[in-house]
């Protein structure tokens, strides 16, 4: 069952009740959080029957809203859609959890009270962006803003890691977002984490990608911080948006230009598809103990709809639970080598022994 904060979100709660409408009517089990007389009224519009399908409400009586500060908004309104619904997760009464609403509320409270895989500093979120042939994983898209080296080095272990068990590439290429390929190019931020990711013996790094290259098939997992691949995005959104505009604007200055538009609208609907965020609709929380898909702000039915399959596909298929399992063990091998590497010693003899005692001492 997924808990869905019927409350978030920019067309909340109309296109988050509707979407999970249709959601339920292919089977996806769901419970909406939220205040419940809104929700059963939105039910009603769409099904006087709507009862007989997988959907439960469970009456909120707060809302975190897009504009509140999440840190303290989460720890303040505990009886609100999105706290009450990560609540359920973490209790068990929920397998996964949906929201489109403030997303730095939902780090915040799946950090808090989901929780993180251990050894996990910080949480990243996670989706396949599309390029020529095929597509990319890119992390983080938004969950942790102000990020150090060392947070950039998981986020790499987690795309890795979650690229080769969910596709068929065994070794996956790992580049870091950088405005230009070479290694000192960038802020002190990506050159300290190219020197960590350039020592990871867990990853496949190659290096700095520059943002003009990010759709030529040339890596699998992209990796920034979520500030930076927030606004790079939401930039690809806007410009896929615009282009369309411009297209239709252009199209209608003549009509022989109108006919060859309405001759290439099979193409034309092909790649608005693959372009589409509502497609997928949500992306996953990585590295929460859980799985936390957060939705666009400004999702609507179809991306709700979206984002239940693929929620509902997670739970299905246990991959957070594989996931995690394996993350873990990976972060405890990268922390192991780590020790080794700061260790400095005069003589092979000398390294041999530290070695020998550090490892004692870790796994005591």
């Amino acid at each position: 069952m997924i808990a869905v904060d019927a409350m978030g979100g920019d067309f909340a709660p109309r296109a988050i009740v509707r979407g999970t409408f249709q959601a339920a009517r292919v089977g996806v089990a769901s419970t909406l959080f939220g205040d419940a007389l809104s929700l059963e009224k939105l039910l009603n519009e769409c099904d006087s029957g709507w009862r007989s399908l997988p959907i439960s409400v469970v009456h909120c009586s707060e809302v975190i809203e897009m504009g509140d500060a999440p840190s303290r908004m989460v720890l303040k309104k505990k009886q609100s859609s999105l706290v009450r619904a990560m609540q359920a997760v973490a209790d068990g009464h929920a397998d996964a959890v949906l929201s489109a609403g403030n997303s730095g509320a939902a780090v915040v409270a799946g950090t808090l009270i989901v929780g993180r895989v251990p050894g996990v500093l910080r949480p990243a979120l996670g989706n396949f962006l599309p390029t020529r042939t095929g597509s990319l994983f890119c992390l983080d898209l938004g969950a942790t803003v102000d990020s150090k080296p060392e947070y950039l080095e998981q986020f790499a272990l987690m795309g890795s890691l979650f690229v080769a068990q969910t596709t068929s590439i065994t070794s996956p290429r790992v580049a870091l977002l950088s405005n230009g390929a070479e290694p000192y190019k960038g802020c002190t931020l990506v050159k300290d984490a190219y020197a960590r990711l350039e020592q990871n013996l867990e990853i496949n790094f190659i290096g700095n990608l520059e943002p003009r290259d990010m759709f030529d098939d040339k890596v699998d997992v992209l990796v920034c911080d979520g500030f930076a691949g927030n606004i790079m995005l939401k930039a690809m959104q806007g410009t896929a948006q615009t282009m369309t505009r411009l297209i239709k604007d252009h199209a209608r200055k003549s009509w022989w230009q109108t006919a060859l538009l309405v001759l290439q609208a099979p193409l034309f609907s092909a790649l608005k598809k693959k372009l589409d965020y509502a497609e997928k609709g949500g992306a996953l929380l990585l590295g929460l103990q859980k799985p936390v898909i957060v939705a666009h702000g400004c999702s609507n039915e179809r991306a709700i709809m979206n984002a239940l399959l693929y929620a509902d596909r997670v739970v299905r298929e246990a991959t957070v639970l594989q996931f995690n399992h394996e993350l873990a063990s990976m972060i405890k091998r990268v922390k192991v080598v780590s020790k080794f590497s700061d260790v400095k010693a005069t003589s092979a003899a000398e390294t041999f022994l530290v070695e020998i005692l550090t490892e004692k001492k870790l796994f005591q």
